[in-house]
């Protein structure tokens, strides 16, 4: 019988943990996917794929170990990196299904005009500018609270947040570093610093939406959405970033905040039917999937930022075409959702190959 490969091309970091013989959690859960669809899983970096050389070096397993192999290119390839666009054409060129490309930019603004081109997406956005200071004083008419972040970014970068009280005065929180904020108070004029940072880097204006909280503290959600082995579009698992403390509003885990499971978040309130939310999340976060591939290029593996309401409301709030699933033993079902989120997108290379065939 004809071995099957399948290329996975790992962060460098986990690449280069598995070079050095550590243990990869994450490799070992795509490489139980691979072995449950019949697949021999060729694990390599993106420096290893080589425009105009038709082999690769990449570690396969042999027994209970991960030997470098030199193997001709996988006809079906799952990528966790962003390919260059030499790779991503020679790949191209020799007929080699790739999935999980670059998607849209990472520029926030532009996905949520992307997103509100779907009539049915649309009411779930919050109302998203440019940040300009006419933007700034038109949004601040209409909202109590702004969020001010960069158009690019991740993690949580740079974020900003707008608050009016009745008097007109308004408050501003912005990082001075890594996890530490300062405050400053204004009424008209707008601080000088502010208009400098438009000028400088293109940001946007969102409308805070008042987050549910766990324990009073605000929470979000992060939202998988993969391709599986049938080829559609399914959500693996939903878990809740909490933030730090209850007057902190930014909520990534590299800004102190914590990653729990969704049961856990949302069933210890009396407020919220978790049923109800969980298939308005899940319903939300598929119509999104759908939309985006009119506007992409083959992507099969999404993470979706939803904020939730005090009411049980979700907004989409931002997206990425690489979530970080992290290598952390989880346990019960939060275990296989994260087993999910690896054993679908290799599920889905089972899918292209059988369809190449």
């Amino acid at each position: 019988m004809t071995q099957e490969y399948i290329g996975v091309i790992l962060p460098d970091g986990i690449f280069d943990r598995l070079s050095a013989g550590k243990n990869q959690i994450n490799v070992r859960a795509y490489q139980a996917a691979a072995d449950h669809f019949g697949l021999t899983p060729v694990f390599m970096k993106l420096s290893c794929l080589k425009p105009g050389v038709d082999q690769v070096q990449g570690f396969i397993k042999k027994s209970k170990d991960y030997v470098l192999e030199t193997v001709d290119i996988p006809k079906v390839i799952y990528t966790r990196s962003f390919l260059t666009k030499k790779q991503s054409r020679f790949l191209e060129g020799k007929k080699v299904q790739f999935y999980n490309k670059r998607g849209i930019g990472q520029n926030k603004l532009r996905m949520h005009e992307i997103m509100s081109e779907d009539p049915e997406i649309a009411p779930s956005l919050p109302e998203t500018v440019p940040g300009t200071l006419e933007n700034l004083l038109m949004m601040l008419k209409k909202h109590r609270q702004l969020i001010l972040k960069p158009a690019k970014g991740s993690l949580g970068g740079g974020i900003m947040k707008l608050t009016k009280d009745k008097k007109g005065r308004i408050k501003l929180r912005y990082p001075i570093a890594r996890r530490k904020w300062k405050e400053v108070q204004f009424k008209e004029d707008i601080p000088t610093f502010l208009t400098d940072i438009f000028n400088k880097k293109q940001y946007i204006i969102q409308e805070n939406i008042n987050l549910a909280t766990y324990k009073k503290r605000p929470f979000d959600l992060r939202v998988v959405v993969q391709r599986n082995q049938t080829g559609d579009w399914v959500v693996p698992g939903i878990l809740c970033k909490v933030s730090p403390s209850r007057n902190q509003f930014v909520t990534n885990i590299s800004q102190g905040g914590s990653s729990l499971s969704f049961d856990e978040v949302v069933k210890g309130h009396s407020y919220l039917s978790h049923n109800r939310i969980h298939q308005d999340i899940s319903n939300l976060s598929l119509k999104m999937a759908r939309h985006l591939e009119k506007h992409t290029d083959h992507i099969a593996d999404i993470a979706f930022d939803i904020a939730l309401d005090k009411k049980g409301r979700a907004y989409f709030i931002e997206c990425n075409f690489r979530g970080r699933y992290g290598n952390i033993r989880y346990k019960g079902k939060r275990l296989e959702e994260w087993k999910a989120k690896h054993f679908n997108p290799i599920g889905y290379g089972r899918f292209l190959l059988d369809r190449q065939e």
